[in-house]
């Protein structure tokens, strides 16, 4: 005779009332098929596995039937209710030398027309285990669709005698069954009483883990861990790295302000930093960037030994301790420090707003415009070095490319240089790209300052700002009124090639200005020496010479035009699978993936190639971009 324990679902009121009222009913039905009714114990759904896991332990039943769990006639609510329960006995089940590469499950089984809804039943090695619907929809009084149920479970495992005795299937790793005599010998682990495991014990394994719940819990604590590290990660750049960084620029500018003279007061006249003070953090700081009523109020500093490869404050605050802030440095082709003609200054465009972001406020991120209104606020870069405090006044804000295949390659990245028709040319060929028209003017004796950041309009490109040194005498207010937006700066081609249009020949400064189309020269006009920039003629165009030109030095010899084809990868419907920029003369690259193809009523599709000699193309005759299509081979369908 089985023992059987009746379990109630608690948030069920109406069965657990109905049941508890027919307990002598249920408990006569019972025993007509061989069934004693043990106790009527009440749960939650979620608590279903554990209280009939302790019940077995125990050893004080070997069937369970359970009310109230099942609240549809579908069978969501009992994979909901009953997966942990059917897991766990799953884990009991012990594969051998003779079951090696089987998975075992249960065999599920469904009990139809109990009332109006139907159940379900499954075993493993002689337990039986019954699943009721509501007693509501069964419409059934509660004895009647409890033996109904026990009597169809019955019938149920008596029908599997010969194939599955124990109630555990066998499937190897592709789905396909063994052989039936294999669900015959099943052997159970050892079932100990479960105690409620704590904190430590829920996620780290444990000695009488079962390697199914070992392996889970190692799972969870590499998902912890990644997920701490990943936490750890998003608050120290959002939060942790910001709060350092502050801290350490709060530091060096109440340095860098607090002058005191031999009296041992205040000091208000002299240099703006105490560069004394400065010198005896780090000698490399070499100068103060400041922009007027934003965050820009940093240290300069620069590196003896920078080359392109080799930046060393891209990644180093003026303390020397690595920081994904960096700081504010000179660029090593600078080649005289702060007096040369192009001091060249980088920044990080930080999210949280420092080092150089503010120079997104100019031109804001995403946009190919200018902000004319925060121009007209911020007119004016101060710049101060141990030799003196000096003011600049802006002249060109623009974004360009530091990529030459994205087409034409302005080289700003140049300070020094062969002449003044060359300096003029520079300083004309900033202009033009300009985002506002400044009324500033600029001569061949004037020396100026670039400001570098990332932007991302287009890949790889920056957000520049030049300005040039207030001469002495002159006011160093600058007439905003007088200033607005270009309507047309220039861009490099990838500009065009998205937006439309024809970019325009630039020229050069002397045919600008003798053609009256420069506004703002008030220099001499007789410019000596060629204006061809140095940095545009190097042998790699984004990189110019290291060393400072000699008044008659050689120039690098111009490069043979390098041509770029846009190559894009595409779908049967056209949309886009991969584009590349080719190099002319270069294979092309094989994309990485393989597109699909809906299969139809009579074939489905499979990828074959493309439909072109991946090895290389001939591009002698192409002056256009060059589509790819992909071959699919057609299956008939069996």
């Amino acid at each position: 005779m089985y023992k059987c324990e009746l379990i109630s679902i608690k948030n069920n009121k109406a069965d657990k009332e109905a049941i508890t009222a027919a307990k002598d009913d249920i408990t006569a039905s019972l025993e007509q098929h061989g069934v004693s009714l043990n106790h009527i114990t009440e749960t939650s759904a979620k608590d279903i596995a554990p209280t009939v896991m302790n019940t077995m332990a125990a050893g004080s039943a070997d069937m369970f039937i359970i009310s109230g769990a099942l609240e549809n006639s579908d069978d969501n609510t009992f994979r909901k209710n009953f997966y942990d329960l059917i897991r766990q006995l799953e884990e009991r089940v012990v594969i051998d030398e003779d079951h090696k590469g089987y998975d075992a499950k249960l065999k599920i089984n469904s009990l139809p027309d109990l009332g109006g809804a139907k159940g379900y039943c499954f075993s493993l090695c002689g337990a039986r285990f019954i699943a009721l619907p509501n007693i509501s929809q069964a419409g059934l009084e509660p004895a009647a669709l409890i033996a109904a149920a026990a009597a169809k479970a019955d019938d149920v495992f008596t029908s599997l005698r010969d194939t599955c005795p124990e109630g555990v299937t066998y499937t190897d790793k592709n789905g396909q069954p063994a052989d039936a005599e294999l669900n015959r010998k099943v052997t159970l682990s050892e079932l100990k009483p479960r105690k409620k495991q704590g904190f430590f014990a829920s996620f780290f394994p444990q000695k009488e883990d079962t390697k199914k719940q070992k392996i889970r819990k190692i799972v969870v604590l590499i998902a912890i861990v990644v997920f701490i590290g990943a936490l750890y990660y998003v608050l120290d750049f959002y939060i942790f790295g910001p709060m350092r960084n502050n801290a350490i620029t709060s530091e060096i500018q109440s340095i860098a302000y607090n002058k005191k003279d031999d009296g041992g007061s205040e000091d208000k006249n002299g240099p703006a930093q105490d560069w004394d003070a400065l010198k005896d953090i780090n000698d490399e700081i070499v100068g103060w960037i400041t922009i007027p009523d934003t965050v820009v109020d940093y240290p300069v500093l620069e590196h003896i030994g920078d080359d392109r490869y080799n930046q060393y404050y891209i990644d180093k605050s003026y303390k020397k301790d690595g920081t994904e802030f960096g700081s504010i440095f000179i660029d090593y082709r600078s080649t005289d420090s702060t007096k040369s003609r192009n001091v060249i200054m980088h920044g990080h465009n930080m999210r949280d707003g420092s080092q150089f972001h503010t120079m997104l406020n100019y031109s804001h991120e995403g946009d190919l415009d200018g902000d004319l209104d925060y121009y007209r606020e911020h007119p004016v870069i101060i710049f101060n070095t141990p030799d003196g405090d000096a003011k600049y006044k802006i002249i060109s804000v623009f974004k360009t490319s530091t990529r030459y295949e994205h087409g034409e390659f302005f080289n700003y990245m140049q300070g020094e240089f062969n002449s003044d028709a060359e300096f003029m040319n520079f300083v004309y060929n900033a202009r033009i790209r300009s985002m506002f028209d400044i009324p500033v003017t600029v001569n061949e004796k004037d020396q100026i300052i670039t400001l570098s950041t990332c932007c991302y309009e287009f890949y790889q490109w920056r957000c520049v700002i030049v300005a040039r040194k207030v001469r002495p005498g002159e006011d160093e207010k600058v007439d905003v009124d007088l200033a607005d937006n270009n309507p047309d700066p220039l861009f490099p081609d990838v500009y065009y090639e998205r937006y439309g249009g024809t970019r325009p020949d630039p020229g050069t400064f002397k045919k600008a200005y003798a053609a009256g189309k420069v506004s703002w020269y008030d220099g001499k006009g007789n410019l000596e020496g060629s204006e061809d920039l140095t940095a545009t003629l190097a042998a790699n165009p984004t990189e110019p010479p290291t060393e400072k030109p000699k008044p008659g030095e050689t120039k690098a010899t111009e490069p043979p035009a390098v041509v770029y084809y846009q190559v894009i990868y595409r779908n049967m419907d056209g949309s886009q699978f991969a584009a590349y920029n080719v190099k002319e003369g270069d294979p092309l690259p094989k994309p990485e993936g393989t597109p699909t193809m809906a299969e139809d009523d009579t074939y489905r599709y499979e990828f074959a190639g493309w439909n072109l000699d991946i090895a290389g193309v001939d591009f002698e005759h192409l002056n256009v971009g060059l589509d790819i299509y992909p071959i699919f081979n057609s299956i008939p369908k069996g």
